[in-house]
């Protein structure tokens, strides 16, 4: 994961502001302007201007919070829904599947993202809020020259960079820039190359991952994570067997998923093993590496104003039940099917 891209912006918001309205982006909707008040790095200086309002759960949500120390709008974008009890987890977890028809991208000849990105697009365009303004019209009202962060973690992350580049051919005058978290390749080689020497977005998308995230390596290093926690806790035969499946056929399905933009690496560390089944103990581990407060921790950033009590009930971190639980973004999905 040593990609390089020439002349890369510096973004005027850091990287641990946007990953925290990344996170935030998990809250309840109805709760999004309190949580940006409550976080220590957003409060007094970051508000709503639209929120989404469909359907709860909704598939993909987002939010558009302006800033006015840094003159800044950003778009931060959910990723898979965290209650596995609920259809829109199992409605993300197709969105982020690599597998099935990949669908080209308009006026682009051979450029193709995974039929999930695309659906994940259409729904995130489609998002009105409670006076029907849909998102993708909220972004063609904003100024001309207005400074535009498109951010998302997990799932959000896939789909920030792919946002961003709708946003851009749609709104050539905003100036946009891109900061993904623990995001999975979009599309392939043509569709990365749509950001690269040339293109509107050329040094300005940064993909932010934990060295040992198992999740930001999908798709496109899918075995390099085998050998990841040195020196335990292993996932055993099982695991090994799923990923080389997995990476068998993503290669031999022709899929060419390609990272899109400068890599930026968090160096992840191990936790110690606090549970005797090591398969278990892999699978907490996955969890670990990939949540926000994790990516949050390595940002040298505060946690999130809430927490997310067995990967489906957000709660303020001020309660009790909270304060004794791990925050779950997501858990590790292996597709072979």
């Amino acid at each position: 994961m040593s990609e390089a891209v020439s002349s890369p912006l510096v973004p005027p918001v850091s990287d641990a502001v946007l990953m925290t309205l990344a996170g935030i982006a998990y809250g309840a909707p109805g709760s999004i302007a309190t949580y940006l008040a409550q976080d220590t790095l957003t409060a007094d200086d970051w508000r709503v201007v639209w929120l989404a309002a469909p359907p709860d759960p909704p598939d993909n949500f987002a939010f558009i919070a302006y800033s006015e120390r840094t003159k800044t709008y950003a778009i931060a974008i959910r990723g898979t829904y965290p209650n596995p009890f609920s259809p829109a987890y199992w409605d993300d977890g197709d969105e982020d599947s690599p597998f099935g028809d990949m669908v080209e991208w308009p006026a682009a000849r051979g450029a193709k993202i995974s039929a999930g990105t695309s659906k994940g697009l259409t729904n995130l365009l489609a998002l009105t809020d409670q006076a029907g303004v849909t998102l993708q019209d909220a972004v063609g009202r904003l100024p001309a020259g207005s400074r535009l962060a498109v951010t998302g973690h997990s799932l959000g992350g896939t789909l920030a960079p792919v946002l961003a580049l709708s946003i851009v051919q749609r709104s050539p005058a905003l100036d946009v820039y891109v900061s993904s978290f623990a995001g999975m390749t979009p599309g392939n080689t043509a569709f990365a190359a749509l950001f690269g020497s040339g293109s509107p977005l050329e040094g300005r998308v940064r993909r932010v991952y934990n060295t040992l995230d198992t999740v930001a390596y999908g798709w496109n290093a899918v075995w390099a994570t085998h050998d990841f926690y040195q020196p335990a806790p292993k996932g055993g035969p099982l695991v090994a067997a799923m990923l080389l499946a997995t990476a068998a056929r993503l290669e031999l399905g022709g899929y060419h998923y390609a990272p899109i933009g400068t890599p930026v690496a968090l160096t992840g560390k191990v936790q110690p093993i606090v549970i005797g089944c090591e398969l278990v103990a892999y699978v907490i581990e996955n969890l670990h590496q990939h949540m926000p407060d994790t990516y949050l921790s390595l940002l040298g950033a505060p946690p999130l104003p809430f927490s997310i009590v067995l990967a489906s009930v957000v709660m303020p971190r001020a309660n009790p039940v909270a304060a004794t639980q791990p925050l779950s973004a997501r858990p590790p999905v292996v597709h072979l099917a």
